[in-house]
């Protein structure tokens, strides 16, 4: 996968204009002239995973931890991340900037993966590779989706690229999108059956991927739109027994397995190298130090993972391991308070700075509440000598790892299955967490999977989502009980039902063909 990360940029500056307007190309490349050799295409698959690497401030990972009961806002000052600030409050506005910069990244996405699929015929390449891709694009054109349709809810579907009189586009309905959604998953796993890589490309979408996302999405969909008992059909024909069935897949068949917890964060006492792509990740989004060129001006177009210096503590002391960094998604008490006496996770999820740094060795932010994100937070060893520190973290966002395979299934197995493989799954997790001092429990409810699902995956983009899908009462109560009045004041828009705003730029350019959520 580094492999890949090295030619974006050369893939990019010719797919970066999607109007093709240019009547002379920098490169001496062309959209006529592209898209025919192997090499082409490879560099175009390349550019249908880049928008991915597009984890600004506006990142729906921090946005949704923040929209979460884990953490607050934070920042330097009241008035720093205000954005941010008001998506924990719950009065966000249509015309902040982040809604916009996730909805066109994605879409952009889209848009490289519909002609990546249009100019696939015409290419001289290798039967293997054109199964290869194909699965690859579809599955990256389905994880765009699946982040669109779960933050907004109703929004344009377009799974070609469109002629100009085909710009202005209305919204589909919602069971349209989950349906292209399970068509493009499960064509992906069809492709990509079999499919392994090198160490260099490991981090590349496998069958595996597919068929987690696939879960991951038709729980979503079971919770917010069907019965929430694993008993609903998702569009496409996806039941809550397809979806154990691919999950026991993974656990039987892929390989995958869980390892040292610590390790997953750059924070093992044996190796203080993060293990990137490790059995356990089953999806992680690539990231680099290896920026060397880029700056503040070509913030864009750099490889490393910029969300990394928005969270950890301010002002760090010269003798910690931590960056200085800009103290934002501070952790809730009730966050710190759920993880039990024993459990390994705590620590290596929260950064306790009073505890870890010494109480004064630090500078005090916004919502201050002592606690920081420690599984993303920027390691001083991790800097690189050269390019801009703040854009080159090198940590992969893992966003599909196989804990959470073992406990969707073992979700599903309490719903629709058995209760006997609901607990062996749930022990599983938890005797990784507790080592050996747990003692496996015997049966296990739905209602302790989603505990345990917080404590395991807090700071990782998933709690809001998993929330949501328990139902508004659940998601209200859950984020007010976080609100301590003052400046820590959490809210919900119920108005909204949990769903985000259509950008307003968005509408106008639609010339008022797409039309606002509820609530906004």
């Amino acid at each position: 996968m580094k492999r890949m990360i090295y030619m974006l940029f050369f893939a990019v500056a010719l797919m970066g204009c999607e109007d093709y307007l240019e009547k002379e190309s920098v490169t001496g490349q062309t959209d006529e002239n592209f898209y025919q050799t192997e090499d082409d295409m490879y560099r175009a698959l390349v550019a249908v995973y880049e928008p991915l690497q597009r984890n600004w401030g506006s990142a729906i990972q921090l946005t949704l931890d923040i929209a979460s009961d884990d953490c607050y806002g934070g920042g330097s000052s009241s008035t720093d991340g205000v954005d941010l600030k008001k998506v924990n409050r719950g009065n966000t506005t249509a015309s902040e900037e982040m809604w916009k910069s996730i909805w066109d990244d994605h879409y952009v996405g889209i848009y490289r993966a519909n002609l990546f699929l249009e100019k696939l015929d015409g290419a001289d390449i290798s039967d293997e590779h054109r199964k290869e891709y194909t699965g690859e694009v579809l599955f990256l054109r389905a994880y765009y989706y699946a982040n669109l349709v779960r933050m907004f809810e109703n929004i344009p579907l377009v799974t070609h690229v469109l002629e100009p009189d085909e710009y202005v586009q209305t919204q589909a309905p919602v069971d349209d999108v989950y349906a292209q959604i399970a068509s493009d998953l499960i064509s992906a796993q069809d492709s990509l059956a079999g499919v392994t890589y090198s160490d260099a490309e490991k981090g590349r979408v496998t069958e595996w991927a597919a068929q987690a996302l696939l879960a991951r999405i038709y729980l979503f969909y079971d919770g917010v739109y069907g019965s929430g008992d694993g008993t609903s059909t998702m569009p496409g024909n996806v039941t809550g027994a397809n979806a154990l069935a691919y999950l026991n897949d993974i656990i039987d068949n892929s390989g995958a397995d869980l390892i040292d917890f610590a390790s997953l964060w750059g924070h093992s006492e044996v190796d203080d190298a993060w293990v990137e792509n490790s059995v356990e990740g089953i999806f992680e989004i690539q990231f680099s130090n290896q920026g060397e060129s880029w700056q503040w001006s070509s913030v864009s177009y750099d490889t490393g993972n910029k969300m990394v210096v928005f969270v950890g503590p301010r002002g760090t002391p010269d003798d910690s391991e931590y960056y200085s960094s800009w103290s934002f998604a501070t952790g809730t008490q009730q966050l710190y308070d759920s993880y039990e006496d024993g459990d390994i996770r705590r620590n290596l999820t929260l950064i306790d700075a009073d505890l870890e740094l010494g109480e004064g060795n630090y500078s005090i932010g916004d919502q201050h509440t002592g606690y920081f994100n420690k599984k993303y937070a920027g390691l001083k060893s991790q800097v690189p000598e050269v390019g801009q520190p703040e854009l080159n973290f090198p940590q992969n966002y893992i966003s599909i790892r196989f804990a959470d395979v073992l406990l969707m299934a073992a979700e599903l197995e309490a719903k629709i299955g058995t209760n006997g493989n609901a607990v062996q799954h749930y022990n599983r997790v938890r005797a990784r967490a507790f080592g050996d001092a747990y003692s496996p429990v015997g049966e296990v409810s739905v209602a302790q999977i989603f505990e345990e699902r917080k404590r395991e995956f807090a700071y990782e983009g998933i709690r809001y989502w998993d929330l949501l899908r328990q139902g508004m009462d659940v998601l209200t109560g859950a984020i007010e009980a976080t609100n301590l009045g003052g400046i820590y004041d959490s809210g919900v828009n119920t108005a909204a039902r949990g769903f985000w705003p259509i950008p307003s730029s968005e509408i106008a350019l639609s010339n008022y063909a797409l039309v606002q959520n509820d609530g906004y």
